[in-house]
């Protein structure tokens, strides 16, 4: 099945402007049609206070949640204006809990693509948490740093692979797009755990067998986490690689959570877009 339906989440804020950015890049890419979603946190007035709260102020609140709601919706018509392709360019506005609400959407999706760090637009500003995003609605989320520049995008894209079912399931997910690449690194830090061989197959030739051109590097974890490892790795890589392909969280999320792991340290701190499934 090919790319041809993309959803970006959208607030406004320099994070989903990178994003957007990325979103618009693919749909070109694919002739794709992009969605773009603000998912907002603005609660309803309680009903058990709403009566002391006088009409005029009510009609004010929901009068100043409906302008701020409609000033982002023109800051992302404003982004996209000038794309050829603004039939296949769509929004949505919904109110409701920041990742529940946009992986209900990206079920529904072939990708997800949101900004590090970016915020549901709402009172308290809550951030979108694209690893739980991934997990809750089944689907690949697409994470793009902050400070990504285009300019320095290349078609080149890593694989990290351990043989486990995260790794499996992101590199399903991802095949599609990695069928584009000119090349796949395939790199894998040997810990002692990881599935590295089996008799008769392995990625590269997976992926060779999809017309992927691949090179394959084994690193040895040493002292370092496998997380910093991959990040290491990506940093010296030069130019830097597009695209990095990973499954997110091969251990439970709250184990991850309480003593970190692969997962949290790559996405907090990878300078390079990255497609995570779960």
């Amino acid at each position: 099945m090919a790319i041809k339906n993309l959803l970006v989440t959208y607030s406004g804020s320099a994070s989903s402007d990178a994003a957007l950015d990325f979103a618009l890049f693919m749909r070109n890419k694919y002739d794709a049609h992009l969605t773009g979603l603000l998912a907002h946190n603005f609660a309803p007035i309680n009903p058990n206070v709403s009566s002391w709260i006088p009409e005029e102020l009510r009609e004010s609140i929901k009068k100043a949640r409906v302008k701020a709601s409609k000033a982002i919706e023109n800051q992302f018509k404003e982004r996209i204006a000038n794309n050829p392709a603004a039939d296949k360019i769509h929004w949505i506005s919904k109110r409701g809990e920041s990742d529940t609400t946009v992986a209900k959407y990206a079920r529904l999706y072939d990708l997800t693509i949101i900004g590090r760090y970016d915020a549901v637009h709402g009172e308290g500003q809550v951030e979108l948490h694209p690893d739980m995003i991934a997990m809750i609605s089944g689907r690949p989320v697409l994470l793009i740093p902050r400070e990504f520049d285009m300019a320095s995008f290349t078609e080149h894209a890593v694989l990290a692979w351990d043989g486990k079912r995260a790794s499996s399931r992101a590199l399903a997910d991802a095949m599609q797009i990695l069928e584009t690449k000119s090349l796949v690194t395939i790199v894998t830090v040997d810990d002692g755990d990881a599935g590295l061989v089996l008799p008769g197959i392995d990625a590269g030739t997976a992926l060779q067998r999809h017309g992927i051109k691949t090179e394959q590097v084994v690193l040895k974890r040493g002292d370092k986490s496998v997380g910093k490892r991959i990040l290491k790795f990506l940093e010296q890589m030069q130019p830097q690689p597009g695209l990095l392909v990973m499954g997110a969280y091969e251990h439970s999320k709250f184990r991850q959570s309480i003593v970190g792991g692969v997962t949290s340290s790559v996405l907090k701190k990878a300078k390079v877009p990255i497609i995570i499934s779960h």
